[in-house]
């Protein structure tokens, strides 16, 4: 609003008199100042007390005053009028007009518009911050920062801190559930204020609700009591939204509350072991003493629906209500095991049907008992997963540790050293076979994967046991290998495994 469009209204409401306008400017906040101020908003509009006007007292650019000021001072000031009411109401006054000015109705819309888009919260709230001064901070209940204004400063380093690592401290969340306890505050969205000593500040709070159970507190700060209208206003719509992002696992596996459900799902976001650690203890987190993830998805893109209406529901009644939700195109699901890894027969069983049922395939991880380490084992589970993608072989349960060697080929940038580790038989039997029209690399294949068992290979390849014997003998009189010695087996089976991985190392994973 305007400075002089102010003081039109001040003055027809019979508020001021001495007008003075040298400069008109567009008034965005108010503030009650004191002789000490040395630095003003041209923007702000302050109020203060002529008679505290001294020699040294300096005057910002737009002044409503009491009292008398010094002529010589007055002179010099550009904007301003004198107040022939008390401040307190002169202030009110003003501050009721602003916050229903065209300007403040327009940035309320424009607020209202980007909660309804889904716009990111962070910058919303310090959006806010430039406006209206308040600090803000929202958290749930598990002591997650869900959003904050910035630049966020008080004089309390336990906030700081938890802003900065994005979940509270153990001690400022026992002060915020002491300070809940001990206040009597109207129930529902309404919301309310009050003094902390702890930053030496005034807070207005919002519950974050879902059907009147608490989820969280948006506060807006500020060293000031009286906070803006629109702030008032604007505050249970945020803690709403607040709310929204609160439940965003509506899909999870709902034996567990929403905020282990969110624990989890931060986890394989990657949340640092610290803050699972936390907040898992916070909540009194309940999984599994013994535990492997699984990560399920099908070979091509699974509709979010299918997942979360029909999937999950089947992997949760098969993994007994155990923590299960939708991330990123695949479901995630904690399995419990025993004190060596094993699934029981029955889960294994269960879990098994419905994958095949479903034409779909598992990554598993290592079992593990530490929580906080989730973000590892969900990993193990997605790579055990893109590397069994990779081959014609995967099965529906594809466990990390089965696929160990090709995590460490994984690791090898130097194709060339590859081709160096695989033994010399190889290419010589692909050449071979292309002139001959013979399946000697194949059969070499499955005898080595066999276990040099001529029987088991001929059963895998549908042949006479003797085509297999002479094929065999074939091999070693051509090549000069002795299958008798023990070092040999492996060799074949790494380089078989190296040859596979290099042939299909930059195929698309699924």
């Amino acid at each position: 609003m305007k400075f002089s469009v102010l003081l039109d209204i001040l003055q027809n409401a019979g508020m001021i008199s001495d007008v003075k306008i040298d400069n008109d400017c567009e008034i965005m906040d108010l503030t009650l100042m004191d002789s000490a101020f040395q630095d003003f908003n041209n923007s702000t509009l302050y109020f203060f007390d002529g008679a505290q006007v001294g020699y040294g007292t300096k005057l910002p650019q737009t002044l409503l005053y009491t009292g008398d000021i010094p002529p010589f001072r007055a002179a010099a000031l550009q904007n301003g009028a004198k107040i022939t009411v008390s401040l307190p109401t002169a202030f009110r006054y003003v501050k009721s007009q602003l916050d229903s000015s065209p300007l403040a109705q327009i940035q309320y819309s424009e607020t209202i518009s980007k909660l309804v888009l889904g716009h990111d919260l962070n910058s919303i709230l310090s959006e806010l911050f430039i406006r209206s001064g308040n600090q803000f901070a929202a958290i749930d209940l598990s002591g997650k920062i869900l959003a904050n204004s910035s630049p966020f400063y008080v004089d309390y380093s336990l906030w700081m801190q938890s802003v900065q690592q994005g979940y509270c401290d153990d001690v400022l969340m026992d002060y915020i559930n002491s300070r809940r306890q001990n206040i009597r505050a109207p129930k529902g969205p309404a919301v309310f204020s009050l003094y902390c000593s702890k930053i030496n500040m005034y807070i207005l709070v919002a519950r974050i609700l879902d059907k009147n159970e608490p989820l969280g507190y948006l506060f807006a700060i500020n060293s000031k009591p009286n906070f803006d209208k629109q702030t008032e206003k604007l505050m249970p719509l945020l803690a709403q939204r607040m709310g929204e992002s609160i439940l965003r696992l509506k899909n999870a596996n709902y034996c567990y509350n929403v905020f282990e459900n969110n624990i989890l799902l931060d986890a394989v976001n990657g949340a640092s072991k610290n803050e699972i650690f936390t907040r898992a203890k916070r909540v009194n987190l309940k999984v599994p003493s013994h535990m492997r993830i699984l990560v399920i998805k099908s070979s091509s893109n699974c509709h979010s629906q299918f997942l979360s209406k029909s999937l999950l529901p089947q992997i949760s009644d098969a993994i007994k209500h155990q923590p299960c939700f939708v991330y990123k195109g695949a479901l995630v699901a904690i399995a419990q095991t025993d004190e060596t890894g094993n699934l029981s027969s029955e889960l294994l069983a269960a879990i098994e049907l419905c994958i095949q049922k479903n034409h779909l395939f598992a990554g598993v991880s290592n079992h593990f008992s530490d929580i906080s380490s989730l973000l590892e084992y969900y990993q193990q589970a997605i790579t055990a997963l893109k590397l069994s993608s990779r081959f014609s072989c995967k099965k529906p349960l594809n466990y990390y540790l089965e696929c160990s060697v090709y995590v460490f080929l994984d690791q090898v940038e130097d194709d060339a050293l590859l081709e160096q580790c695989c033994h010399p038989v190889l290419p010589a039997l692909i050449e071979y076979d292309c002139q001959k029209k013979t399946e000697f690399f194949d059969t070499l294949r499955i005898f080595t994967q066999t276990g040099f068992n001529k029987n088991r290979t001929a059963q895998m390849m549908f042949v006479h046991r003797n085509t297999i014997n002479y094929r065999i003998q074939q091999i070693e009189n051509i090549y000069k290998l002795n299958f008798s010695e023990e070092h040999l087996l492996f060799t074949l089976q790494l380089s078989f495994i190296i040859y596979a991985w290099r042939k299909n190392r930059y195929l698309t994973d699924h």
